[in-house]
């Protein structure tokens, strides 16, 4: 189980935090996208330099939250279908609660950190969406490698 549930838990945790960054660093709403300006050749280097602005606590944080809520739905019996409605769901959740609860000292380039108001409503969409997509991620790269056993 656990050899299938930390990579599952490491891509989502990925997609969680650099998912967002691009469509931040595409979008220009960090000073690091800006300072770099944004082009569609140079967005690689600009998603991963955003990414890397997000503060140490904010990132091992939300992947604690991460860890937490996805360890708890990898122990349900669910269906194919039900992992991955309850995967997203567990996404958005730890998503919305880094937001929430991350004080700002430590959300250096993450949520209010980044812009200082807590729920900005951009990037909060762009954060939700980030957390669903890992959830999505997380439930199939689970499903995929307890099917190969």
């Amino acid at each position: 189980m656990l050899k299938c549930f930390f990579p599952a838990w490491i891509a989502a945790w990925f997609v969680a935090i650099f998912l967002p960054s691009a469509m931040i660093a595409y979008l220009g709403l960090s000073p690091v996208a800006a300072e770099i300006g944004v082009g569609f050749d140079s967005l690689f280097a600009t998603t991963w330099r955003v990414g890397d602005d997000v503060g140490p606590f904010a990132k091992l944080s939300f992947g604690a939250l991460l860890l937490a809520v996805f360890y708890a739905v990898s122990r349900m019996r669910l269906n194919a279908a039900m992992l991955i409605a309850v995967s997203i769901v567990c996404g958005v959740i730890a998503m919305l609660a880094a937001l929430a609860f991350l004080p700002a000292e430590h959300s250096h380039g993450f949520g209010i950190g980044l812009t200082g108001e807590r729920f900005a409503p951009t990037l909060t969409a762009i954060y939700v969406l980030g957390g669903a997509l890992a959830g999505a991620v997380f439930a199939f790269a689970l499903q995929r490698c307890t099917k190969r056993g």
